[in-house]
């Protein structure tokens, strides 16, 4: 699978992935949550299990929720499938706004989603190190939304880990007009 640590910031939150989004990893997230395959959940983050805990004791899983109806669907929420193994108390108070998802939309419309989720408990967050988790980062807009919904409510630190980045190709960038937005 290629693991790559990489870090990079959103927002001036520190953030790490751990693969780059290249082929064999959008295949087994496609199989894994696209496909049903399940049994994957565990793949992704076995190797580093010990090293995650150990650097992010303390700290509560935020997931980025996916939507209800594609949750259901499949039976289970991937982001929360994958990093249960991590054993930190998962905060659930996210909800996604709608049932877009990011596949569905170009990339213009990714980098301007504003509002694609709601938190249900403001207070679970003061005083606590939060450690927001996702699969795949691309733009980073999901991450933003989620930074621009808890920054001000007080959290004692954030961070962010994602299983992984996709980084734009140089022409892929010259064509981007807004290239601030685009996390590379």
């Amino acid at each position: 699978m290629d693991p790559k640590f990489k870090s990079f910031n959103v927002d001036g939150i520190k953030a790490l992935s751990l693969y780059p989004y290249n082929d064999e990893i959008k295949r087994l997230i496609y199989c894994f949550k696209g496909c049903q395959d399940y049994e994957l959940k565990d793949v992704f983050l076995s190797y580093f299990i010990k090293e995650l805990k150990t650097k992010y004791k303390g700290y509560y899983l935020l997931p980025v929720p996916s939507s209800k109806k594609h949750d259901e669907e499949r039976g289970f929420n991937q982001v929360i499938e994958i990093f249960k193994p991590l054993n930190l108390e998962m905060l659930l108070i996210l909800e996604k706004v709608n049932d877009e998802t990011q596949k569905e939309k170009t990339l213009k419309e990714r980098i301007n989603s504003k509002g694609m989720f709601k938190i249900k408990n403001k207070e679970t967050i003061s005083g606590k190190k939060i450690l927001i988790v996702d699969d795949i980062c691309t733009t980073g807009s999901s991450l933003r939304a989620v930074i621009a919904l808890i920054k001000d409510l007080s959290p004692k630190d954030i961070k962010i880990l994602v299983v992984a980045k996709r980084d734009f190709t140089k022409e892929e960038l010259e064509k981007i007009k807004d290239k601030d937005l685009i996390l590379n």
